[in-house]
């Protein structure tokens, strides 16, 4: 459902706009669908890379949980010197047996560079519009994600003045933790009050935003459910 939490009336007058990738600049439902079809027909031609897709599974899993799973962390010394990313690939490959340089392939094989060929297709034109409108007004784009995000952006042929993820060394936190919003406000000299949050996901980018005091957007998930979002951004 769509939810607004704006002070200004149009997004057009706010210095800077972050913008959540995955579920936000296209729609991410029916790209999955696409994404199961065309894995049911690889494992069908690579049946010695079912596993991999079970690594998947479980990664998704925990990065959905991660705050428990980080808990978890803290009573093994050997993740402490672990970055976000590694971290993670650590804690999977602890559960499912294997090696985290293994649970690394898989996730930039299966999750970072195959989806690429589709996403063009699934693309939010609206929303695309809008950050091409924001640029011409000289106000700054932000692609904020708890994912990599320049190689999609190509994909989807999106511009964006920055970029930022949850992985990266000055944040290494997930949201809805409000920290990658706290580095991109100093990181741009912006106050919360001229900055906004597009995302899909109340619990994680609208949380992520309040706890920062970042007015949001939460789009929905399908064309239907984003109607009214689409019109106010035409406004």
């Amino acid at each position: 459902m769509d939810q607004l939490n704006m002070r200004k009336k149009s997004l057009y007058e706010y210095r800077v706009v972050i913008f959540d990738l995955d579920g936000t600049l296209y729609y991410q439902r029916p790209f999955r669908l696409r994404m199961l079809r065309h894995l049911a027909g690889y494992v069908m031609a690579h049946p010695l890379r079912f596993r991999d897709l079970l690594i998947i599974k479980t990664y998704r899993s925990v990065r959905e949980r991660w705050e428990d799973c980080e808990r978890e962390c803290e009573k093994d010394p050997g993740y402490a010197k672990l970055g976000l990313d590694d971290r993670q690939y650590r804690y999977v490959a602890d559960r499912m047996k294997t090696d985290p340089a293994r649970v690394k392939r898989a996730t930039d094989h299966f999750m970072l560079e195959m989806p690429l060929r589709f996403l063009a297709s699934y693309r939010d034109e609206i929303l695309a519009g809008a950050v091409d409108r924001l640029r011409e007004k000289n106000i700054t784009v932000v692609i904020y994600s708890d994912y990599p995000v320049e190689n999609k952006l190509r994909a989807l042929g999106i511009r964006a003045d920055a970029c930022y993820t949850s992985a990266d060394a000055r944040i290494g936190s997930m949201k809805p933790d409000p920290k990658g919003i706290a580095v991109i406000l100093e990181d741009l000299g912006c106050p919360a009050s001229e900055a906004l949050m597009i995302g899909d996901r109340y619990e994680k980018d609208g949380l992520a935003a309040a706890g920062c005091q970042v007015d949001y957007i939460i789009v929905g998930k399908s064309r239907k459910k984003r109607a009214d979002i689409h019109a106010h951004i035409r406004a």
